[in-house]
């Protein structure tokens, strides 16, 4: 089990201990997120001081879990864009061995023909 951290972070002006098994820069961070989104509503909400603790908690975490789907989204987002980057890119190596087996083939037939010339150069030589 991973080391348990404890830190103390001063969220919407008061102190807590935040305790976690991620780094306490991690801990912290996440405490100034929390300050960063309180601040916001503070800011944004009318009244904000004036509505009940129950219903200012419920927008935050309302508020809180809309950054959490649309965080998703970009992360489902991104994976459709890697896995469609990851068929072309399939697709070019694809392309690319058959024209190098293509290119090859070609060579060989160029090689053929060359020693035939090569052939029937000699003999038109020697039959002169």
């Amino acid at each position: 089990m991973a080391e348990k951290n404890t830190v103390e972070v001063v969220i919407d002006g008061k102190i807590y201990d935040l305790s976690g098994s991620e780094s306490e820069t991690y801990l912290h961070e996440v405490a100034g997120y929390l300050n960063a989104k309180i601040s916001k509503f503070k800011k944004e909400v009318r009244d904000y001081h004036n509505m009940d603790a129950e219903l200012r908690n419920l927008l935050l975490e309302v508020n809180i879990c809309d950054d959490l789907f649309i965080e998703r989204e970009k992360t489902k987002k991104a994976e459709r864009e890697m896995q469609e980057q990851e068929r072309e890119s399939y697709a070019a190596k694809h392309d690319l061995i058959n024209t190098r087996m293509k290119l090859e083939e070609a060579k060989r037939k160029l090689e053929e023909a060359e020693r035939k010339l090569a052939l029937l150069s000699e003999r038109e030589g020697s039959a002169g």
